[in-house]
């Protein structure tokens, strides 16, 4: 199968091309800057922006199936921005696929399409894909309002919905690793209490590869988590274990809004599980990494 990946020079984008790879796909990626692909794919020029050719991409890549990860994250302040880039250029990139099928959505490529659970505090419920999410963020607007504009398109589509991913890259090798790392070591915020749903990078990976070949997920959401919540406070302290540095210590909340904006604050101190019974039930999946306990290890292993 010809696939084009869009966010594929990314920390998901990465682990999910490596997967397609080796699956015996054809990978394309979009690609902003030349030399940003991942080893293996094929670079096509564009982005998710008006005048960002991604009809020309598109008809250039001419893809039985586009996984779409790009788009602006939680911590991004400008609700502007993220209606812009994830919402409008989804619109547009759903457009463009319509077009590489004569306006047929039949004729269109498969769209699978990352959205999230982390969209608002649902105060330690379990989340399933029957029941409506909290959405309470800009962030977490977007992404539900993408949900919806996919599942429109009458493009064969699926809908994964990772919780909080880590691994030896992303937000958890850039931020999270030399935070716990610095003196002071100031990484939970507020009592860390609440317990995040949490997912291996190489278990997206994995999601993604099986939502690109089933027939029987078309029309489908899923959720992809590991199998054990873990208390935010015990997620760093374990990562900082198997850094080998001290505890984490804690900040106030206020004070990390003040720093780091609401809404990156209020994505890391919502709690939440996440069931992932469909996803194994209906697609097979079972996480490589079935709790942090044995997913953080790997991570840190391979950051070195």
């Amino acid at each position: 199968m010809r696939i084009l990946v869009t966010g594929a020079s990314g920390f998901i984008g990465g682990a999910v091309c490596r997967r397609l790879l080796e699956q015996g796909h054809a990978v394309a990626a979009l690609v902003r800057r030349p030399g940003s692909h991942p080893a293996g794919t094929e670079p096509v020029a564009g982005d998710l922006g008006a005048g960002g050719g991604l009809d020309a991409a598109v008809a250039i890549a001419r893809p039985d199936c586009v996984v779409h990860l790009a788009a602006e994250i939680a911590s991004q302040r400008s609700e502007a921005k993220l209606i812009e880039v994830n919402v409008a250029g989804t619109r547009r990139l759903l457009d463009a696929c319509l077009a590489l099928g004569g306006g047929d959505p039949a004729a269109g490529p498969r769209f699978v399409f990352s959205s999230t659970v982390v969209t608002g505090d649902a105060h330690g419920e379990l989340l399933s894909e029957e029941r409506p999410l909290p959405v309470q963020t800009p962030y977490g607007r977007s992404k539900q309002e993408c949900e919806r504009i996919v599942s429109g398109s009458g493009l064969a589509s699926v809908v994964i919905r990772p919780s909080h991913v880590y691994g030896p890259g992303g937000w958890y090798a850039q931020e999270l690793v030399p935070r716990l790392r610095q003196p002071g070591r100031l990484a939970v915020i507020g009592s860390g209490r609440n317990l995040w749903d949490v997912v291996h990078v190489e278990d997206v990976a994995a999601a993604v590869g099986l939502a690109v070949t089933a027939q029987a997920a078309t029309g489908r959401v899923y959720h992809v988590a590991d199998d054990e919540p873990i208390s935010f406070y015990d997620f760093m302290a374990l990562t900082a274990a198997e850094l080998g540095v001290g505890s984490p210590r804690r900040i106030p909340v206020a004070l990390a809004r003040l720093v780091a904006g609401r809404n990156a604050v209020d994505a890391v101190v919502r709690s939440a599980r996440s069931s992932n019974e469909r996803i194994k039930r209906e697609l097979g999946w079972e996480p490589r990494f079935p709790s942090a306990r044995q997913g953080v290890p790997d991570a840190i292993e391979q950051l070195g």
